[in-house]
């Protein structure tokens, strides 16, 4: 029998075969997933605030892609991109999550970026990703007119686009049986006994369950000192703002843009405006985040984005990117990625260079039985969700991985190759 799937905090189930600490993309996929390979498993999560996916979901731009050069991280959006297109299949019928499946476009400015598209596209084709293309001068100008004539070359994934982040975070959740999201818990701590798991406390009470997920984004340190635990991840907070005007060149069923160096990107939204990002600064990397994430918006962003494509792309004053009108009525947000601080490379003589890393972590704890992660996701918790969900819910379950590869993902994995660097 189906009962309410969300509850409020002084409803607290009393106990649970399996909690969950975090309601964003990776904890709701993680109950998805768990039910989905186990039905009947009880399953609580707990969010503190009042709905699923308020933390840094709401300043993703909602990507999706399948372009990476890692393998793990190759075949994980494989997975979930085929989760967006194919929901009625993995999430329930008549499930919409709002797909627009218009394509990545990274451009290149001159040789030099030309040279490293064309090597990357190359590489893509040796791990199976035959679909993502390698777009010169002339197929550039043919597909995209609009773009001007600056850009010399492209790298296209017609797989990648967007979709509605909050229908998805809520259709995992929708469509479970068992398990029951509490909303607006606070002060969630773990509760150990001989080693193992014992179960949750909260502000609003307690809950026995000798299993628990840590999903709870940039708070997950935080979560994991509880238990005696130090999480190696870091939050860095990244900005992002939409506009609801959108420069005419600019169409409607354009791809995402993703400029050269340092990658300013833009895409559509909605009938008539666009949403930028930029993963600018880099100076703020924080052990325990700060809120609200919103003190790291920074009032120069919108405009130095802008002007910043406006240069690539060649827009004089008042000309497409360099359009004051873009400035209007924007939506500045912030939120935070939150990366593994454990990754390395060892140098010839022994030495270990830290390298900034794109995998999550998705893993079991050692010695803390019944202790489990979906941590550091790096700003892709959106398009990894459904896979991520699916890796966790292995690990809970004591199964095998869905695809061997996954091994990447786990916590004393320090090394993979093609795995540093953010947008490829």
């Amino acid at each position: 029998m189906i009962g309410r799937r969300f509850i409020e905090a002084n409803e607290l189930p009393a106990r649970a075969d399996v909690a969950i600490i975090g309601g964003g993309p990776a904890g709701a996929a993680a109950a998805w997933a768990i039910e989905r390979a186990a039905p009947g498993t009880q399953i609580v999560l707990l969010e503190q605030s009042g709905s699923l996916g308020a933390g840094a979901s709401l300043a993703s731009l909602e990507n999706f892609r399948t372009c990476w050069p890692a393998p793990c991280l190759a075949r994980m959006m494989q997975r979930s991109v085929s989760a967006f297109l194919n929901p009625a299949a993995d999430l329930g019928e008549n499930t919409a999550l709002g797909v627009r499946q218009q394509g990545y476009l990274y451009v290149a400015f001159d040789e030099k970026g030309a040279q490293t598209l064309r090597r990357d596209v190359l590489h893509l084709h040796n791990i199976g990703l035959s679909h993502v293309e390698y777009l010169d001068m002339g197929e550039v100008a043919y597909r995209y007119p609009w773009l001007g004539e600056r850009v010399m070359a492209a790298k296209f994934d017609p797989l990648a686009g967007w979709l509605d982040s909050h229908a998805l975070i809520y259709a995992f959740a929708n469509c479970t049986r068992a398990a029951r999201f509490v909303l607006g818990v606070r002060g969630a701590c773990i509760r150990l006994a001989g080693g193992r798991v014992a179960g949750i406390i909260t502000d609003s009470g307690a809950i026995d369950t000798p299993n628990v997920v840590i999903a709870a984004g940039a708070n997950a340190r935080q979560v994991g000192r509880s238990a005696g635990i130090e999480i190696p991840v870091e939050a860095r907070p990244r900005q992002s703002f939409t506009t609801p005007w959108r420069h005419a060149a600019f169409p409607e069923d354009a791809p995402c843009i993703i400029s050269a160096a340092p990658f300013p990107h833009v895409r559509p939204e909605a009938r008539t405006g666009a949403i930028f990002g930029w993963e600018y600064g880099g100076v703020h990397r924080l052990a325990a985040p700060e809120q609200p994430a919103e003190s790291f918006n920074d009032a120069r962003f919108p405009s130095l984005t802008l002007a910043l494509l406006a240069r690539q792309f060649g827009h004089r004053d008042g000309v497409g990117f360099a359009d004051p009108r873009y400035l209007r009525d924007i939506s500045h947000r912030a939120g935070y990625y939150v990366c593994r601080s454990n990754a390395y490379t060892t140098l010839p003589d022994g030495t270990r260079q830290p390298y900034e890393s794109q995998r999550a972590i998705i893993d079991a704890w050692p010695g803390v039985y019944g202790l489990f992660l979906s941590v550091a996701h790096v700003g892709h918790g959106v398009m990894s969700s459904p896979a991520a969900g699916e890796i966790l819910a292995a690990k809970v379950l004591g199964r095998a991985l869905p695809d061997p590869v996954y091994a990447d993902f786990g916590l004393n994995v320090p090394y993979v190759e093609y795995d540093a660097g953010g947008l490829h």
